[in-house]
């Protein structure tokens, strides 16, 4: 008698999952950024110089400060290193040279405010490297040569910032909706307003074409921040700003604010009740919101890491089975009460009941 062999079923696909975990509410300073100036010059309300920047980052780093992408934060994913506490880098009106421009190699040079973040992540790669940078196409062109300190705008300039948006992206430093010309926005239609946005994204697309990338565009979120901080004057004009979607149809996820004090209080994650995506608040780069964001760093909840074992892959999009792990570890006494996050799911824990906050 022959025997009939036994189908074996294969073992299912796993993957190691790690939560990120908050004692208390999870919140993040968020601060903006315009222009750079050289080392040698003193700063300005929106021009920072290159030497007070890396003061600024280095008082980050040693307060405890890692960077997080804004649209992540904005999914509520908080995946931070542990011990780590959450900080948000915006920059606004790009691109311009002294933002970013890229070195004989390719990569973002030191003597631009990107690439002097991009050095220091480097040499702390705890630091990440995450930023939000929100740009205007059509008022400026791009300086595309530097020669002993100063930045000059020379044929084929159009390519060269091609280049260097196309860097920004691949490297996690993300484009969002600034408006094309930097309008006041009272001052427009909601027709106009309309095709300030759908102008920008238009040409964004049409600049990575020139590199043969037109496809990065698409990995942006919507997020749009208002010039001058200034409202659209009527209803119906903030209603465009409301219902924009993008060119790939994404609705927007939020619109930035912005202010010149110290005292705005950090972004809070979209599952907390007081979140307002349309009102999201940042500080201007002035020295003295930076001295407060790092004096408070104390008061920003540090991330702690949670080990959830080996999970099936087709049980990551669950959010029973990734509430049955959280539970597991917390009943074994492996993990603590409060905030998790897992990508696109949050949960709050407390003793052994586990509330799921979002989607």
């Amino acid at each position: 008698m022959t025997p009939v062999p036994t189908e074996v079923t294969p073992a299912p696909e796993t993957v190691q999952v790690t939560a990120a975990v908050f004692q208390e509410l999870p919140m993040a300073p968020m601060v903006m950024y315009h222009r750079f100036i050289p080392g040698g010059a003193r700063s300005e309300k929106y021009k920072v110089s290159l030497s007070d920047l890396d003061r600024h980052l280095q008082g980050f780093y040693d307060a405890g400060y890692s960077l997080v992408a804004l649209e992540d934060w904005l999914r509520g994913d908080m995946d931070l290193p542990e011990g780590r506490r959450p900080l948000i880098i915006t920059i606004d009106d790009l691109f311009y040279a002294d933002q970013i421009f890229l070195d004989d190699e390719g990569q973002a040079a030191p003597y631009s405010g990107i690439g002097r973040i991009w050095q220091f992540y480097q040499e702390h790669p705890d630091f990440n490297f995450h930023l939000a940078l929100f740009y205007n196409m059509g008022d400026k062109g791009y300086a595309n040569r530097y020669v002993n300190g100063s930045f000059y705008i020379e044929s084929g300039w159009q390519e060269e910032r091609a280049k260097a948006i196309a860097w920004c992206i691949e490297n996690g430093a993300l484009p969002y909706n600034h408006f094309f010309n930097h309008p006041n926005l009272s001052q427009l239609t909601p027709d106009q307003i309309l095709w300030q946005l759908e102008e920008n994204e238009a040409a964004l697309r049409e600049a990575l074409s020139l590199v043969g990338k037109p496809e990065l565009a698409k990995s942006s979120d919507n997020i749009l921040a208002l010039p001058y901080v200034i409202w659209p004057e009527t209803d119906a004009g903030k209603q465009v700003l409301f219902d924009y979607q993008s060119p790939e149809g994404k609705p927007v996820a939020a619109i930035l604010e912005a202010n010149d004090g110290a005292h705005v209080r950090p972004i809070l994650p979209p599952f907390s009740k007081s979140y307002d995506p349309h009102h999201v608040k940042r500080l201007n780069a002035v020295q003295e919101a930076i001295d407060a964001i790092i004096q408070k760093a104390g008061e920003i909840p540090t991330a702690a890491h949670c080990d959830l074992g080996e999970i099936p892959v087709d049980a990551l999009e669950n959010p029973f089975q990734m509430k049955q792990a959280i539970l597991k570890q917390i009943r074994q006494g492996n993990c603590t009460n409060g905030y998790y996050t897992l990508g696109q799911f949050a949960f709050y824990v407390e003793e052994e009941n586990v509330i799921q906050l979002s989607p």
